[in-house]
């Protein structure tokens, strides 16, 4: 027997303590071997009814705090295929959560990086090539993002830029709209500004900035084909792409470049870039091409797919020079094929393509175009693979 109860014996047999209020029992039971009073409680009956009530209110606890342990336990395993029912947490007895608790936790699900948007503008683009580059560089990478070609006219890409959503990270720009595209821009490089066209629009924040790859492209793609320097330079066309080519020439460390075009009055801007660029230049019509005694270390073709021109080499220039072509639909152009036929040389567009789009997703990707991918030699690899050609940008053998 406890030492209260004791107690209460012997105080109840001095003198019985009547509580005010309280209904005289019906019977006269005899509860564990002590008498019932008669006018009243007990102490000892009172902390006994005061222990079970302390008793149940714990046990409630105790319960509740199981149920609630089994549930939180239950969304961290986030089961996909089939949930619990809701009535099974409300019912739970004791031993379900302790069969919870057993339970191994899951472990912590890695989060998965956010899908971003990327696309190639143009007009006409369903010609592009670059939707298969770019995928295959995420693809490599791991990035769970998607890549597009639209037809987006010059008019048109204002409004297509202003409805663009958070989920955009980029842009690549084919003609026209490289020029288009600069008023729109609240930064550009330098590569941009010099040549009057940006290839690439990365969505920063609510800035855009602007950047030129096509000039990289180019310089990447001659030195995987074996050109690492060119002190004489060709180049036909005087479009937005003879720009960048020029600015190539100038990287690749030419001392004269002449620049062939069918309109002389539309070349006004190739001397103020070259005197920028410190290049002595001529600019000649394409009839001229090959009237020189000096045979160019490498001929730069700025011009469509599938255009022909007056512009005729000898056999002897095609045979001892590089022709960089950055057409590549249709393939072979006119002017490979004249490469060709007598062994010469050719570099087709795909390779500067491939090099400039490897920049433009370092931009995308890190925002930076001088910072190199992680695994970045087989990204290139995938890349080149996916459009078919070799590291020196010759078509694979099928």
């Amino acid at each position: 027997m406890s030492d209260s109860s004791k107690r209460a014996r012997d105080e109840d047999a001095a003198e019985p303590i009547v509580l005010e209020d309280d209904a005289v029992p019906e019977t006269d039971e005899v509860v564990d071997g002590e008498a019932a009073v008669e006018d009243g409680l007990s102490e000892a009956s009172a902390e006994a009814g005061i222990a079970q009530l302390v008793e149940a209110e714990r046990q409630a606890q105790a319960e509740e705090a199981a149920v609630a342990e089994a549930e939180e336990a239950a969304e961290r395993e986030e089961p996909e295929d089939e949930a619990e029912p809701e009535a099974d947490a409300a019912v739970a007895t004791k031993p379900a959560p302790a069969k919870a608790a057993a339970k191994t936790p899951a472990k912590p699900r890695k989060p998965k990086a956010p899908g971003r948007r990327l696309a190639v503008l143009g007009s006409p683009i369903g010609h592009s090539r670059s939707p298969e580059l770019h995928r295959a560089a995420y693809d490599a990478l791991g990035l769970d993002w998607s890549y597009e070609a639209v037809d987006v006219t010059e008019e048109g890409l204002p409004d297509f830029i202003e409805g663009l959503g958070p989920e955009w990270r980029g842009l690549s720009l084919t003609m026209p709209l490289k020029k288009a595209v600069l008023p729109l821009l609240a930064e550009t490089d330098r590569i941009a500004g010099q040549t009057g066209g940006a290839n690439t629009v990365l969505l920063d924040g609510e800035n855009l900035r602007g950047f030129n790859t096509d000039v990289a492209g180019i310089v990447r793609a001659l030195h995987a084909a074996g050109l690492d320097g060119a002190r004489y330079v060709h180049i036909l066309g005087g479009g937005a792409t003879a720009a960048s080519a020029l600015v190539a020439a100038a990287e690749l460390g030419a001392e004269r470049v002449d620049v062939h075009v069918r309109d002389l009055a539309r070349s006004e801007w190739i001397d103020p870039l070259a005197n920028e660029l410190g290049l002595r230049v001529r600019v000649r019509p394409f009839s001229q091409a090959d009237r020189s005694l000096d045979v160019p270390d490498v001929v730069l073709s700025t011009l469509p797919g599938g255009t022909i021109t007056e512009a005729v080499y000898t056999d002897s220039t095609r045979r001892r020079s590089l022709l960089f072509d950055v057409a590549y639909e249709p393939w072979p152009t006119p002017l490979a094929r004249q490469w060709e036929s007598v062994g010469g040389r050719v570099v087709s567009g795909l390779a500067m393509l491939a090099h400039q789009a490897l920049l433009q997703v370092r931009i995308f990707v890190s925002g930076d175009p001088l910072q190199p991918l992680q695994d970045e030699a087989e990204v290139l690899a995938a890349m080149l693979d996916a459009v078919g050609i070799d590291e020196q940008g010759a078509p694979l053998e099928d």
